[in-house]
């Protein structure tokens, strides 16, 4: 048995089916799912398919539609077009999250190079006053020398 779409990539073999109550199962007693399509051709039509046919395995070709074929219309586009715009503010408040997330770790990095500045300039004067204390070392040396010649 077959079944078919009006989109060549909808159509797959389909196995026989054991129905246990509401529950599909393929030929390899495999609990089928409930999938939603949302291809322009079907769209909001439920189907079930096996588990498996959407792994790499893919074993398993076992398809059946659930629902009936909406027809071509106003009322296919409508639907097809209010999940498009539900899609596009979903990606919207995505992009408005990553937005957010973008300014807080800018803000952080700023503390962190604000951070790193100052304390490459504490390692700096702790130079300069390591090289004064140096220096003092070597001024009094060449006093104590110099007393103990004289």
């Amino acid at each position: 048995m077959t079944a078919s779409s009006s989109n060549a990539r909808n159509r797959l073999q389909v196995a026989r089916v054991f129905v246990k109550g509401n529950v599909n199962n393929c030929d390899f007693n495999v609990l089928a799912k409930e999938r939603t399509c949302w291809k322009l051709t079907n769209p909001s039509k439920r189907f079930w398919n096996c588990n498996n046919s959407l792994t790499r395995l893919r074993k398993c070709d076992y398809f059946k539609w659930k629902d009936v074929a909406l027809e071509d219309g106003y009322y296919k586009n409508l639907i097809y077009s209010m999940k498009r715009q539900l899609d596009s503010k979903e990606d919207l408040g995505v992009i408005k999250n990553l937005r957010t997330k973008n300014v807080d770790l800018e803000f952080l990095l700023s503390k962190e190079k604000s951070l790193l500045e100052s304390m490459e300039k504490g390692m700096c004067d702790s130079k300069k006053s390591i090289r004064m204390y140096k220096l003092l070392v070597v001024v009094l040396v060449f006093g104590y020398v110099c007393f103990v010649l004289s």
